[in-house]
């Protein structure tokens, strides 16, 4: 547990004993440590949400330490950009009574006349230059070097069949090596071989070279299942799943940056009407439980306080339960997801609504 929370914290155990140490306190021991990063992570982060709200408010084009103070709710500002001089006050007698007033800072004029003039500043001056021609960079001195070792390509093409293609609208910049390597790894996890379809499924769960390729593979994924809602082919559906399921389990990656795309995938294979050609004849209804627990496992990887995905999702799920002239697949898609979510999702949403659903398919 504290190895998990120090890999999602950017504040580790001995950041935190040093601190404490600075401060006379002394012998702290891991689960301290741990909890004390996870409060700081998010204080810091609640400080800067509030902050940047404040921003906004105000219309302003960067954020200052004004909006930090206004997010901290301290009357005396704690957040400055630098040590000020202290101002001096000089008393003056007027009319018997006493008048302090700033003291203004002396300037001697003949240090002023004596100094020498100010450079003059040079003209602005545009140089026009081709940064691409024809999707190309020319190799010339105004450019940037290009790397030979990398190579930009377009983003992964998904094959159903021989005379159907999707093509994603996000490249990246991946290595040759990186390149041969993913355009394998999703070759075999889609192919009809189980064994090497297993193989290759089983290796997203614990190989740490991910990470340079994840970008590309949640657009694979993503796509993928795009794909098989659209032509109502369920194993295609399933192998997305199966991915997605194994990458989950990696320690070695993160996908808090692509939950945005992610979570609504994973949400239409549960709720979605027909996922497959034969309804009556083929299992739809273990799909949609695998997606609902899938669903789960990503809430309860990445929930934190300051994103709220739970509440979020859980908001979304109970607003599809509310709708009247949805299907029964569909329901029960939503169903399976608030019932993965946990027992006080089942207390609080899932109960008070069996009696109203069960009055509307009877």
């Amino acid at each position: 547990m504290v190895e998990q929370i120090e890999n999602d914290n950017e504040l580790s155990s001995d950041s935190i004993k040093a601190i404490a140490e600075s401060v006379g306190v002394k012998d702290l021991n891991s689960d301290c440590t741990a909890y004390l990063a996870k409060q700081a992570l998010l204080q810091a982060r609640t400080l800067l949400r509030d902050a940047l709200k404040y921003k906004l408010m105000t219309h302003s084009v960067e954020l200052t330490t004004d909006h930090l103070d206004r997010a901290n709710k301290r009357p005396v500002p704690i957040y400055v950009s630098g040590a000020q001089k202290p101002r001096k006050y000089v008393m003056a007698t007027s009319r018997g009574r006493e008048i302090y007033g700033a003291q203004d800072e002396e300037i001697d004029l003949d240090a002023v006349i004596s100094a020498p003039p100010p450079k003059v500043p040079q003209d602005v001056q545009v140089k026009v230059h081709w940064l691409t021609i024809e999707g190309s960079t020319p190799t010339i001195p105004d450019n940037p070097p290009m790397d030979e070792d990398t190579l930009v390509i377009d983003a992964p093409t998904i094959s159903l069949d021989t005379t159907e293609t999707i093509n994603s609208v996000a490249p990246h910049e991946i290595s040759r090596e990186q390149q041969l390597y993913f355009r394998e790894l999703t070759t075999k996890c889609i192919t009809t071989d189980k064994t090497i379809r297993d193989e290759a499924v089983q290796s997203l769960s614990t190989d740490p070279g991910l990470a340079a390729v994840l970008p590309r593979l949640t657009v694979f994924i993503i796509e993928g299942i795009r794909v098989g809602l659209g032509e109502s082919k369920m194993y295609y559906i399933q192998y997305m799943l199966e991915m997605l399921d194994n990458m989950i389990q990696n320690k070695a990656i993160r996908l808090e940056k692509f939950l945005h795309d992610i979570i609504p995938a994973v949400i239409s294979c549960m709720v979605c009407t027909q996922i497959c050609a034969r309804p009556l004849e083929l299992d739809h209804w273990t799909v949609r439980g695998n997606a609902a627990r899938i669903l789960s496992a990503l809430v309860r990887a990445h929930n934190m306080g300051t994103n709220q995905i739970q509440s979020r999702v859980t908001r979304m799920l109970h607003h599809a339960l509310d709708k009247h002239n949805s299907s029964l697949v569909s329901y029960f898609g939503v169903l399976a997801g608030l019932c993965e979510l946990g027992p006080l999702t089942i207390n609080s949403i899932v109960l008070p609504e069996i009696r109203s659903i069960y009055r509307r398919w009877s």
